[in-house]
C-alpha cells in the first residue's frame, strides 16, 4: 500500500469494458460518466463510480474473473449495501458480507506507468482482488486506502476488480467492540478511482504557511516522492502559489531521488506579501501546484488548496488570527435516511452550508470519524471550522484494535492536513477511558505528522490523563436546572488553567 495522494489530476473515465482516450468521440450512453483530461498534466485519475455489479453475499468463486455476474444488481457509487426504510429497521439488516465487481480496461499506452486504485472509504473491512489476485485488505470504514495494480493489470484487456466488503461489527475495527450510539451502515459508500502516474511520482503534498500573522509570510511545502525505477533520478521540484489563477510566487529545487526509494523534500516560498488571511468571514484560499520535472518536462503534477491562518486554543479561549472567537457548533454525522452513508458530493457540501448559513454556526465536530472530502472542501470554502477525530465510541479494544486506531490517525491526517478549516485533531476514541500508553502514541503520531495543529480527544471523565494539547470533554452535568459553567480546573484537575 502506498502513501495517500492529495488532489488528483483529471482523466477520461472508461466505460464498463470500453477503452477511451483523450480526443476520442465520447459514446452518448456514458457521457455523464466522463471527465475531461488535460494533456498538461501527465497524471490521470479515472473515476470508477459507475456500472459496478453487486451481490448481497460472498463466495470464493466470486473472485474468479471468469465468474458470470450478469444476474447481479448494477449499482453506482456511492452505494449503500442495503436500502433501508425511514425508521423502524433492524441494524442487523445491513451487517453482512457483500461483494462488488467492476470490469474496466486500460489503454496499452500506460504500460510503462504506475497504476493505483484509490478507495475513499469502505465500511468497514475490505478484501481487494484484481484478476483473481489478492491485493490486500483494509480495516476501518472512514479513511482512504490505495493498492498498487501495476503488476496485475492486463493492458488492453478486460480487468476485473473485486471487493469483498464486511459490514459486520468486528471487534478489531473501531468503533465496534461494544455498544455504539450511532449507526454505521455498510457498502462502498464513497468514491473509487484509478490513478495513473509516472514511475517517478508525487505521493502527497503538505503545504504549511509560516509567519502567518506577520506582514511578510512564508510557505513551506513538503513533497513526498516515490521513485519506482532501478535508476537514480535527477529532477527539479517546482512549487507555485497562485490566487484566482494569478501567479504569486514560485521556487525550484534540484534533487536526486535514489532508485526504488520514497523520499520527502521541502521547498520554501519566501517574501510573500499581500496575502489575505483565511478566517470565518473571509475564507481566502490559495492554490499550490507542485511539479516534478526532468529535462524541462513534467513527470508528475499535483495541486492542493490552502489558507493562511493561525488557529490556537489557549487557557482563556480559542483564537483565530490573534483574535478571540466564541465557538458555536454542533456534532455532524454523515448518515441520511434510506441510503445510510452513501450520499454524493452535492449533498455533503450542502450539509456544510446548512450548518454555516441556516444554523449560524462557526464550527463543526466531525463526529465520530473523518468525513467526506467534499464536506471538508466546502468547510474550507465557507469558513466553517472543523474539529476532526478518529473513529470510535468509548471502546478502545485490544492491541490489534489499537493498531487500527493508530493507523486511522495517520490516514486521517495525511488525507486532510491541507484543509485549513481543520484546527484540531481528535486522537482519543470518543468518550473512552484513559489508556496512557495508547494515547501517548496517538498524540506522538499526530504531532510528528503535523506539528502545525493542536491535538485533543473527547472524554466524559473528570481529571483525566491529560496527554493532548487541548483538554476536550463532554460535560453531562446539566440536568435541566440552572445553567452554569464550572471552573475548568474542577474538570481537568490541574493546578493551572490549560487549553
Amino acid at each position: 500500500m502506498k502513501r495517500r495522494r492529495t488532489v488528483p489530476g483529471r482523466g477520461w473515465l472508461q466505460g464498463p469494458c470500453e477503452q477511451i482516450s483523450a480526443g476520442d468521440k465520447v459514446p452518448s450512453g456514458i457521457r455523464s460518466c466522463m471527465t475531461m483530461f488535460s494533456n498538461a498534466n501527465p497524471r490521470q485519475v479515472l473515476p470508477l463510480d459507475h456500472h459496478w455489479k453487486y451481490n448481497e453475499g460472498f463466495e470464493e468463486g466470486f473472485v474468479d474473473p471468469a465468474y458470470h455476474d450478469g444476474d447481479w444488481t448494477t449499482v453506482n457509487l456511492p452505494h449503500t449495501n442495503k436500502e433501508l426504510p425511514y425508521s423502524y429497521f433492524d441494524e442487523k439488516s445491513y451487517q453482512f458480507v457483500s461483494t462488488y465487481r467492476k470490469t474496466f480496461t486500460v489503454d496499452p499506452a500506460h504500460k510503462n506507468q504506475c497504476i493505483f486504485v484509490d478507495f475513499e472509504a469502505v465500511m468497514a473491512y475490505a478484501d481487494v482482488y484484481l484478476n483473481g489476485q489478492f491485493l490486500g485488505s483494509h480495516k476501518g470504514g472512514y479513511t482512504p486506502f490505495s493498492f498498487d495494480l501495476t503488476d496485475h493489470i492486463l493492458q488492453g484487456k478486460t480487468n476485473v476488480l473485486v471487493v469483498k466488503v464486511d459490514s459486520t461489527e468486528r471487534n478489531d475495527i473501531p468503533p465496534f467492540g461494544h455498544m455504539i450510539d450511532y449507526l454505521c451502515y455498510g457498502g462502498i459508500y464513497r468514491e473509487v478511482s484509478l490513478r495513473i502516474v509516472d514511475p517517478l511520482y508525487i505521493q502527497n503534498v503538505f503545504a504549511k504557511p509560516r509567519n502567518v500573522l506577520e506582514e511578510v509570510k512564508q510557505l513551506e511545502t513538503t513533497v513526498f516522492l516515490a521513485n519506482t525505477t532501478d535508476k537514480a533520478m535527477q529532477v527539479v521540484l517546482e512549487v507555485k502559489l497562485s490566487k484566482d489563477d494569478k501567479p504569486l510566487a514560485s521556487a525550484e529545487r534540484e534533487l536526486t531521488v535514489p532508485p526504488s526509494t520514497e523520499i520527502n523534500a521541502d521547498i520554501l516560498l519566501k517574501d510573500l506579501k499581500g496575502i489575505e488571511l483565511w478566517d470565518i468571514q473571509n475564507p481566502r484560499l490559495y492554490d499550490v501546484k507542485v511539479r516534478v520535472k526532468q529535462q524541462g518536462q513534467a513527470r508528475d503534477v499535483s495541486s492542493t488548496r490552502i489558507g493562511f491562518r493561525d488557529a490556537v486554543v489557549k487557557p482563556d479561549g480559542f483564537f483565530l488570527n490573534g483574535e478571540k472567537v466564541m465557538l458555536r457548533g454542533l456534532n455532524r454525522h454523515q448518515s441520511f435516511p434510506y441510503v445510510g452513508y452513501a450520499m454524493p458530493k452535492r449533498v455533503q457540501r450542502k450539509d456544510a452550508d446548512i450548518l454555516k448559513y441556516e444554523l449560524g454556526l462557526n464550527v463543526v465536530r466531525a463526529s465520530h470519524y473523518p468525513q467526506s472530502i467534499h464536506f471538508l472542501d466546502r468547510c474550507d470554502e465557507i469558513g466553517l471550522l472543523v474539529f476532526e477525530e478518529i473513529p470510535g465510541w468509548q471502546y478502545i479494544g485490544d492491541a490489534g484494535g489499537q493498531e487500527v486506531a493508530k493507523n486511522n490517525v495517520r490516514e486521517m491526517i495525511e488525507r486532510d492536513w491541507n484543509h485549513r478549516s481543520i484546527f484540531l485533531w481528535g486522537v482519543r476514541i470518543n468518550e473512552s477511558m484513559d489508556s496512557h500508553d495508547f494515547y501517548k502514541e496517538t498524540n506522538r503520531i499526530a504531532r510528528e505528522l503535523d506539528p502545525t495543529r493542536q491535538t485533543g480527544g473527547v472524554r466524559y471523565i473528570e481529571k483525566s490523563d491529560f496527554l493532548e494539547d487541548v483538554y476536550t470533554m463532554n460535560d453531562f452535568i446539566h440536568s435541566g436546572g440552572e445553567i452554569r459553567l464550572r471552573d475548568p480546573r474542577q474538570v481537568t484537575g490541574t493546578a493551572e488553567y490549560v487549553p
